[in-house]
């Protein structure tokens, strides 16, 4: 019994939830134990299945790698594969940039982009830089570290009292910019704002600023306005603030090119990677940094202090290597930007539902906001779970969406991020857009229902 339930909370976070039990997969498919298919428009835990399930040749690299060696004391020795993987990442890279070495969750690898921020002003005599800023309704990592960057107000609720609360911007959420401001106006606002914060907090005190190129998960596939980028780019510079952007989600081809950033001329200074660059197959996530970032420690011949058990493990690079290969030999990520801008288009046809208020994304990371109200943008009561209610009807119709909440100030807001594998082609594309249309139609009959017999007792 209790090692029953010990497997339900590590596999399955809400006990009071019978999950179906998964067999197999193939391409953007997986099959449960019943031989029900599904169409996986999730990618796993979001944007994580970029080259499909069930490739038998990656089975094959990580046999033939592990019948080699599996782990290595990296304290003493490095690897051909690891040195080739590594090497390839930086290449992938914009140019500029000079090193990468891999670690194994998006947490680790944000957080290790921080340490290395950290430290690579520490090395100039800038010792009174430690604050980190980013922006309110997004999501950098679990651990309570990264939860107190990020600005995820449902995840760091729980650990408050540990949080010494870095300092928080506003996020670049177009659909709810002030009304009477123009998006060229709503920009120069937000960047008002984030060189206020600097300028309050002590540009002195900041070591460097993160965010995700497209606001992923924790609002639900939101881009940033024109030239959002840019102005802040230009901000840390002039301040001497890191530039860190978190590619876990963006990167590897979900946004149409090989990172999220790439779509808005802006080259970071720090790059953190995971989820899709091993689409699924192995634990694998990656640091690269810019010469700027990594010539003090070559000059002064210092390590970086952020090393962990199966940092640089040749398993992982193996694997790496092997789904870099099929990105390449399959023009993954140019069918990423082809069925992305065509997954967009039409998904225009929910703009039928009063309840979809805005439909938004770069590639095929892309998401839907419901709303109460689609000209005030209301949004619908958290009790409500909305979000979910949908997430739950396209299961139970054969696709898998990734449902969230908090869009709006944390807590509340309903929104669908939806991010298929890459591999996935125009047929397929319909399937999720008339699965989501019957969901709707559905919850829209379900509401109506509630209010007429709420107004009812009401009268």
């Amino acid at each position: 019994m209790i090692k029953s339930l010990i497997q339900s909370m590590a596999v399955c976070p809400d006990m009071n939830k019978v999950y179906p039990k998964i067999d197999y997969g193939k391409g953007v498919y997986i099959y449960d134990q019943n031989g029900k298919r599904y169409l996986d428009g999730s990618s796993g835990a979001s944007s994580v299945s970029n080259i499909g399930h069930g490739r038998s040749e990656i089975a094959d690299v990580i046999h033939e790698q592990v019948s080699k060696i599996s782990v290595l004391p990296t304290h003493a020795f490095s690897s051909g594969v690891v040195e080739n993987y590594l090497d390839r990442l930086v290449s992938f890279a914009p140019a500029g940039f000079s090193k990468a070495w891999t670690v194994m969750s998006g947490t680790e690898a944000v957080e290790s982009a921080v340490k290395l921020a950290l430290q690579f002003h520490q090395i100039r005599g800038d010792f009174g830089r430690y604050k980190v800023i980013s922006r309110w309704n997004t999501y950098h990592g679990n651990s309570v570290f990264m939860l107190d960057i990020g600005g995820m107000k449902i995840r760091r609720e729980l650990y408050s009292q540990w949080l010494n609360n870095f300092p928080h911007i506003s996020p670049a959420y177009n659909y709810r910019r002030p009304d009477g401001l123009s998006e060229e106006e709503f920009v120069q606002s937000l960047l008002v704002e984030f060189e206020t914060t600097i300028v309050k907090e002590g540009p002195k005190s900041i070591a460097a600023f993160v965010a995700e190129p497209v606001i992923a998960s924790a609002m639900g596939a939101v881009p940033p306005p024109a030239n959002y980028f840019v102005g802040i780019s230009r901000i840390c510079k002039k301040y001497g603030i890191l530039f860190i952007t978190d590619e876990i989600l963006t990167g590897f081809g979900r946004t149409g090119k090989n990172f999220g950033m790439d779509n808005f001329d802006v080259v970071p200074d720090i790059i953190a990677a995971g989820k899709g660059m091993s689409g699924g197959y192995f634990p694998l996530s990656a640091v690269i940094a810019s010469s700027h970032v990594t010539q003090p420690f070559v000059d002064t011949k210092t390590t970086f202090l952020g090393g962990y058990t199966f940092a640089c493990n040749p398993v992982g690079c193996a694997v790496g290597n092997a789904v870099m290969d099929i990105l390449e030999r399959e023009n993954i990520i140019a069918n990423a930007q082809k069925m992305g801008a065509l997954f967009l288009e039409k998904l225009k046809v929910l703009n039928e539902f009063e309840i979809v208020g805005d439909i938004r994304g770069v590639g095929l990371l892309c998401g839907v906001e419901i709303v109460q109200n689609k000209y005030t943008k209301e949004p619908f009561p958290a009790s409500l779970a909305i979000s979910k209610l949908i997430g739950e009807k396209a299961i139970k119709k054969g696709v898998v969406l990734y449902p969230g909440r908090g869009s709006v100030d944390g807590l509340l807001g309903d929104h669908l991020q939806i991010t298929p594998p890459l591999v996935i082609n125009e047929e397929q594309l319909d399937e999720i857009v008339d699965v989501l249309k019957e969901c709707l139609k559905e919850v829209m009959s379900e509401i109506k229902k509630t209010t007429v017999s709420y107004e009812s007792i009401e009268s």
